[in-house]
């Protein structure tokens, strides 16, 4: 089933990164993480990969509006998000994906996030504040710089409203220290050992562009984390997000 949406407003976030409003039609339902595959109307850009992309919805299934974040390009999927006004056609496509809470709150979840990859987990924390679920999260998230890191400061305040929600940001390219005082560097093992008391037990997932889940994956090996306790989604491209 597919529904017909308007554009309510987009915003451009950094030079690269903009995030999008778009009205959730009545009966739309999808659980926090979950992504779904949008299309936009023609406006005069084509290329092969057509005007239809996977995105995933960083608004909490709690909130009014679907929120869509993407990293624009040349694309001509991204090049008509970016130009859209207001008013604007959108079709969405059931939402699909299995990076989302798991019934059980007993087992700790850790989360680790580059660039875009932060969507799926800011759909995910909103709900799991907002609606109380009880869930152990620790949100281990890297950016650039505060300034080309979408939603850090609201990610950075939520565990003032949820007591069992944690948020360790890193930030790669701080050249002034007056504007971050937080970790600096990427994102390590030893970062994510001395920021999640239960990271040997923790169930891992990873949103972010293809290196920067590559080098994640890696890091979980070399600590000793099962294959199995690790959800990956890449994003990349017209790709859909695919959980392993």
């Amino acid at each position: 089933m597919s529904y017909q949406v308007k554009l309510i407003s987009r915003e451009k976030l950094t030079a690269e990164i903009a995030l999008f409003r778009v009205e959730k039609p009545q009966g739309f339902q999808f659980l926090p993480g979950q992504y779904c595959l949008v299309s936009v109307p023609p406006t005069g850009f084509q290329d092969d990969r057509g005007l239809r992309r996977p995105l995933s919805i960083a608004s909490s299934p709690l909130e009014k509006e679907l929120l869509f974040l993407t990293k624009l390009s040349e694309s001509a999927f991204k090049r008509t998000m970016a130009e859209m006004a207001p008013g604007a056609a959108i079709i969405l496509d059931q939402p699909l994906g299995s990076l989302t809470l798991p019934a059980d709150t007993a087992t700790p979840l850790a989360f680790l996030a580059g660039g875009v990859g932060i969507a799926p987990f800011r759909s995910i924390c909103r709900y799991a504040t907002d609606a109380a679920t009880g869930h152990a999260i620790t949100l281990f998230y890297s950016g650039r710089t505060p300034e080309e890191t979408p939603f850090v400061e609201e990610l950075q305040r939520m565990p003032q409203q949820n007591s069992r929600l944690r948020s360790v940001v890193t930030m790669t390219r701080v050249e002034d220290p007056k504007k971050w005082s937080g970790l600096s560097g990427r994102l390590t093992g030893e970062m994510v050992k001395a920021g999640c008391a239960a990271w040997e037990s923790a169930q891992y997932y990873i949103a972010g562009p293809p290196a920067m889940t590559d080098a994640m994956k890696q890091t979980l090996d070399a600590m000793g984390i099962p294959a199995a306790r690790v959800k990956i989604e890449l994003f990349a491209g017209y790709e859909a997000p695919k959980p392993r």
